[in-house]
């Protein structure tokens, strides 16, 4: 209860960016109700981005920027009506710099999705590489 009181609830109308690649903000954000949809433009990306993820009730965004403090790595956009808990990086960083227990629970859970994720990623490239790699031999053994 004293961690949800450092935060608020927000709504989000759908089609809403919640967050947008390359801003400078460091707050986290916790979905409640709604699905939203991650995007990366990056470089050669086309307008709208690539699709990496859907999230819905329970996961949670934006907190690779409180952890790095580097600008936000991607978009992320209501898919309808979003309920989200938005907990502000600064309060959060005071917190957790008063409560060490706290602190620790908080690093070593994102340690553990930020191993979900990279699991995920590597996963992805490996069934990536494949289909080109078939899609390479298709093609030249068209071509020969």
């Amino acid at each position: 209860a004293r961690i949800y009181s450092l935060g608020e609830v927000r709504v989000y109308k759908p089609q809403s960016n919640i967050l947008i690649e390359g801003e400078s903000t460091v707050g986290m954000y916790l979905v409640l109700e709604g699905q939203v949809a991650v995007y990366k433009a990056g470089k050669g990306a086309n307008v709208e981005g690539h699709l990496l993820a859907h999230l819905g009730p329970g996961s949670a965004f934006g907190e690779m920027s409180f952890i790095d403090r580097q600008p936000r790595s991607a978009t992320v956009v209501a898919q309808g009506t979003v309920v989200a808990y938005y907990l502000d990086g600064v309060v959060w960083q005071r917190t957790l710099d008063a409560e060490a227990a706290l602190a620790q629970r908080f690093f070593a859970n994102f340690a553990r999705v930020l191993c979900a994720r990279l699991r995920s990623l590597d996963e992805q490239l490996i069934t990536s590489q494949k289909q080109l790699w078939k899609f390479a031999l298709s093609r030249s053994s068209e071509v020969s």
